[in-house]
C-alpha cells in the first residue's frame, strides 16, 4: 500500500515537468490535469494559498493585484546538505534559488509590471513557480486574478472581460478540477466564482468550495447547512477555513501560528466543533493532494495515448529535417534541398505523386496533359474551318482582290486573303494554352512540400520565387515562338499540300459523286424492277402488304429526291442571283467608261460602215461566181463567206497522209458526182486567187 501511494504521488511532479515543457514552447497541446483557483477580488484567494504552502509569498494590495496567470508547483521535498529547507525557482529564471520568500514576492511583481506594466493591465501569459519544502504535498495549482465589476483607475475599460475570458480559458478543459473560493459573510447566491463554475460544470462534478471568512460573520449566523451540503450540493463538497486578517498581515503573524488559531476555531466553535476534522487549510491541502491524484490516474491513459502520438509524430518531424550530418556543411546541406526540390518537381510532372492530390484532383502532368489534349484540343477541333466566312465577306473580298481590273476569273489573292484569316484564329488560342500550363507549373511549385525546407522558411520563400521568376521568363519566348509560327503559317499557304483540295480536285470529287449518285439510282431503279418481279412469288395475302410498305419507301424517296431538287434549285437561283448582281455591277462600270469613250465610238462606227460597204460588194461578187460555177439554180453560201457577228478561225491542221488519202478517194470516186468535184476545186482555187487579188 505504501508503495502504490509512493507511485501515485510520483504522478504530480511528471504532470509539473509537462507543464514546463509546454511553457517553454508557449502551447499547451495536452490538457493536463491542474486546480484552477477562482474568486472575486478581496475573496481570501492569495490567502488560502500562502495557508496552503505555509508561507507569506504572493503579492499583496488594493485593487487588482494578480494579473497574470500564477502556476503553483509544490514539489515535497527535503533538504539536502547545508542548502535551505525551503526554497523557490522560476522558469523563467532556471538554476536561480530563492530561499528569501520576500524575494520571491518582488520577482513576481517585478515579472508582472514587466509584461503588463504598471497601469494595472492583465496578460493570459502564465507565472512558472516551483516551491520545494518538506511541510508542502505535491499540488499544481493555478492563481488567477478576481472577479471584477468596474474598471478602477488606469486599468483598460474592458478589464471585467478580460478578466472572464482568460477565467473561461482555464476552467472550460475538462481535466481542470475548479477550488471556487466564497467569502462566507457574503450570500452564497451572489457568489461569482461558483455562478462561473456553474456554467461550465453545470453538474458540480469537478468544482469543490472553500468558504472564506468564517470568523467574520455576523453573530447568529453560521455557514453549517452549506458545509454539509444542505443549501447547494457539489460532488467534491465545501471546505471551511479562516485565514489572517489584513491586521494579521499588517503584523508580520506568522502562517504556522494562523494555522494553529484556524483549528483551535474549528475546534472551540459550538457548530463546526462537530466537523471540524472536515475544516481548515490542513484537510484542504490533503484533499487537494487525494483529488489531483486520483484525477490524474482517472486521466493517466488518454494522456498517454497523447503523449505517445505526439513523441511519434514528433520524431517523424525530426527524421523528416534531413540528415543530421548535413548541419556541419551548410553547402552540401543547401545542394541537398535544391536537388530534393528538382526530384519533387519532375516526380509531380511524371505522375509520381504522393498524398491527397493524388486521388482528389488532376494535378501535375496529368493536368497538364488534360489542357493539351482535352482543352485545347477540343477548342481546335470546334473551330469551324469556313466560320464568319459569309457570302458578303467572300463576295467584298474578292472584289477587293481585282482591283481596278475586271477579271475573268476568281482572283487568287482573294483566296490567300480569306485562308489568312482563317489560319488566324488558330493563335488565341494557342497562347491561352501557354497561360494555362504556365499557371499550373507555377501551381506545382508552390504546392511542393519538401520536409527539409521546413526548417527554413525563407530558403523556401526565395526558391520559389526564383522559378517562378525563370518560368515568367521562358513564358515570353514561348509566347513569341508560337506567334511566328502562326506567322509563319500565314505568310505561304501551301496548295501542294497532299491534304489540299484545288480547283481540279474539287471538280473530280463532285463528279465522282455525281457518277455514284447515278450508280445508285440505277441500282434502285433495278432492285425496284426485282422487287416488282419477287411480288408474284410472294404468297397472296402477302403481296397487298408488301405493295403498300414498297410504295411508302417510293414515297419517301420521292418526297427526299424532291427535297434535295428543290434545295439544288434554290442554290443554283441563288448563284443565278449572285450573277445577275456581279453582271448589273459590271454594265454599271461600262457605262461609265463609255461615257469618256464617246468620240472613239463615232470613229469605230464609220469604220464600221465602210467595211459594211466593203463586205457588200464582196457578197454581190461571190454570189455572181457561185451562179457561174456552181452550177444550179438557188444561191449557196460559199465556204469563206462569214457573217458580220460570227469571227473566223483558220481550219485545223490535218497531217499530209490523211489529207492525201481523202483526195485521192475522192479523185477516184465511182459515183457520177465525179465532175462537179473537180469543178467545186477549181473553182476554190480561183476564188482564193481572187481573194488573194
Amino acid at each position: 500500500k505504501k508503495k502504490t501511494s509512493h507511485t501515485m504521488e510520483q504522478l504530480i511532479p511528471v504532470i509539473n515537468r509537462l507543464q514546463d515543457v509546454f511553457a517553454v514552447v508557449e502551447s499547451a497541446p495536452l490538457d493536463l490535469p491542474q486546480i484552477v483557483v477562482v474568486g472575486s477580488q478581496s475573496s481570501g484567494k492569495s490567502s488560502v494559498l500562502e495557508s496552503i504552502v505555509g508561507r507569506d509569498f504572493l503579492p499583496r494590495g488594493a485593487g487588482i493585484v494578480t494579473r497574470r496567470p500564477l502556476i503553483l508547483q509544490l514539489f515535497n521535498k527535503a533538504a539536502q546538505g547545508s542548502g535551505p529547507k525551503e526554497w523557490g525557482e522560476f522558469l523563467h529564471q532556471p538554476g536561480k534559488k530563492y530561499a528569501d520568500f520576500d524575494q520571491i514576492r518582488q520577482e513576481i511583481e517585478n515579472e508582472t509590471n514587466r509584461v503588463t506594466g504598471t497601469n494595472k493591465g492583465i496578460s493570459n501569459v502564465p507565472i512558472n513557480l516551483r516551491i520545494y519544502s518538506p511541510s508542502v504535498l505535491n499540488l499544481t495549482l493555478v492563481d488567477l486574478p478576481g472577479l471584477t465589476q468596474v474598471a478602477v483607475g488606469d486599468q483598460p475599460r474592458d478589464i471585467p472581460r478580460q478578466i472572464l475570458e482568460m477565467i473561461l480559458q482555464f476552467i472550460t478543459k475538462p481535466n481542470s478540477i475548479i477550488l471556487a473560493v466564497s467569502p462566507a459573510n457574503v450570500d452564497l447566491a451572489n457568489s461569482d466564482a461558483l455562478k462561473l463554475a456553474k456554467e461550465v460544470d453545470p453538474e458540480g462534478l469537478r468544482t469543490i468550495g472553500v468558504l472564506t471568512k468564517l470568523d467574520l460573520m455576523d453573530k447568529g449566523t453560521d455557514c453549517l447547512d452549506i458545509l454539509q451540503q444542505r443549501v447547494y450540493q457539489l460532488r467534491l463538497g465545501f471546505i471551511g477555513c479562516v485565514n489572517r486578517s489584513q491586521q494579521d498581515i499588517n503584523t508580520k503573524k506568522s502562517v504556522q501560528l494562523a494555522r494553529e488559531q484556524e483549528n483551535e476555531f474549528f475546534q472551540k466553535h459550538p457548530l463546526y466543533r462537530q466537523i471540524a476534522n472536515q475544516c481548515g487549510t490542513q484537510y484542504l491541502t490533503k484533499t487537494l493532494n487525494k483529488i489531483l491524484m486520483h484525477h490524474i490516474r482517472d486521466c493517466l491513459p488518454d494522456l498517454r495515448q497523447r503523449v505517445n502520438s505526439m513523441l511519434s509524430s514528433t520524431r517523424q518531424e525530426i527524421s523528416a529535417l534531413g540528415d543530421p550530418r548535413l548541419n556541419k556543411s551548410k553547402g552540401a546541406l543547401l545542394l541537398h534541398i535544391i536537388n530534393a526540390f528538382v526530384h519533387d518537381f519532375n516526380a509531380t510532372i511524371d505522375g509520381q505523386l504522393n498524398g491527397e492530390q493524388a486521388t482528389e484532383e488532376l494535378y501535375g502532368g496529368a493536368r497538364i496533359n488534360y489542357i493539351f489534349n482535352d482543352i485545347f484540343g477540343n477548342y481546335v477541333d470546334s473551330i469551324d474551318a469556313i466560320g464568319g466566312l459569309t457570302e458578303d465577306v467572300i463576295q467584298t473580298t474578292m472584289t477587293n482582290a481585282r482591283g481596278t481590273r475586271a477579271s475573268l476569273f476568281i482572283p487568287e489573292e482573294s483566296f490567300t486573303q480569306l485562308a489568312q484569316r482563317q489560319v488566324k484564329i488558330l493563335e488565341e488560342p494557342a497562347l491561352r494554352c501557354v497561360d494555362l500550363v504556365y499557371d499550373e507549373l507555377q501551381r506545382i511549385v508552390n504546392c511542393i512540400e519538401i520536409n527539409e525546407l521546413r526548417r527554413f522558411d525563407n530558403l523556401r520563400e526565395n526558391i520559389v520565387r526564383v522559378v517562378n521568376d525563370l518560368l515568367r521568363r521562358c513564358k515570353t519566348p514561348c509566347q513569341d515562338m508560337i506567334t511566328s509560327l502562326v506567322e509563319l503559317e500565314i505568310a505561304h499557304i501551301n496548295t501542294s499540300h497532299p491534304d489540299f483540295i484545288g480547283g481540279g480536285d474539287a471538280i473530280e470529287k463532285i463528279l465522282k459523286r455525281r457518277a455514284q449518285r447515278q450508280l445508285q439510282r440505277a441500282e434502285q431503279e433495278r432492285a425496284g424492277l426485282a422487287q416488282k418481279a419477287e411480288v408474284h412469288d410472294l404468297p397472296p395475302e402477302l403481296q397487298g402488304k408488301y405493295q403498300q410498305e414498297l410504295s411508302k419507301q417510293t414515297k419517301t424517296r420521292d418526297r427526299e429526291r424532291a427535297q434535295k431538287e428543290k434545295e439544288a434549285a434554290e442554290r443554283d437561283l441563288q448563284i443565278q442571283k449572285q450573277l445577275e448582281r456581279e453582271r448589273e455591277r459590271e454594265r454599271e462600270r461600262e457605262r461609265e467608261r463609255g461615257k469618256d469613250l464617246s468620240s472613239s465610238k463615232d470613229k469605230e462606227r464609220g469604220r464600221r460602215d465602210s467595211s459594211s460597204a466593203t463586205s457588200s460588194s464582196s457578197k454581190r461578187r461571190s454570189r455572181s461566181i457561185t451562179r457561174l460555177f456552181g452550177g444550179g439554180d438557188k444561191e449557196k453560201p460559199m465556204p469563206f463567206e462569214l457573217d458580220e457577228a460570227e469571227e473566223w478561225t483558220p481550219p485545223k491542221r490535218e497531217k499530209s497522209g490523211k489529207r492525201d488519202k481523202r483526195e485521192k478517194s475522192a479523185e477516184y470516186d465511182s459515183d457520177s458526182d465525179e465532175g462537179p468535184k473537180s469543178r467545186r476545186r477549181s473553182s476554190l482555187s480561183l476564188i482564193k486567187k481572187m481573194a488573194g487579188k
